[in-house]
């Protein structure tokens, strides 16, 4: 009498607890670090610092830039070698960070509030670019 129901809810909770740890997003500690050594991490999980202004704001040695209409925001930014970096997707449509100059790094798909960091070694210019949005270009000074 309760044996379909029974089943019906096991398949249901089932596929809910497969749902729930499908989430291709694992953390990149690391990841691509490339040959300055620097640091990188990718962190899924959405934080506190979801600026957009137009300014990258510089607190407790973060320098943060958004990801907002198809661009980052700044769009190139000044930050000193050992200065942690944090780029912040601020909006539904899907981003990632990908060094093309001066450093090697590349972050994941990042979703609205997902983060990447990264932290330079040394001193030079680095280029990313979000490989989605070609266009989408973002520059770093980075001083000693």
């Amino acid at each position: 009498m309760f044996r379909i129901p029974l089943i019906a809810l096991a398949g249901v909770l089932l596929a809910l607890l497969v749902s729930a740890c499908g989430d291709d997003k694992a953390s990149n500690s690391g990841r691509n670090a490339g040959d300055d050594g620097a640091t990188v991490t990718t962190n899924p999980t959405p934080q506190a610092q979801t600026s957009t202004q137009s300014e990258a704001r510089a607190s407790n040695d973060i320098v943060s830039v958004g990801m907002k209409d198809i661009k980052f925001e700044p769009a190139s930014i000044t930050a000193n070698v050992g200065q942690k970096i944090v780029w912040t997707n601020n909006e539904d449509v899907p981003h990632n960070v990908t060094a093309t100059e001066g450093a090697k790094f590349a972050s994941d798909t990042m979703r609205k509030g997902d983060t990447f960091e990264y932290t330079p070694t040394k001193a030079g210019t680095i280029k990313y670019v979000c490989t989605i949005h070609p266009n989408q270009r973002g520059e770093i000074q980075v001083t000693g």
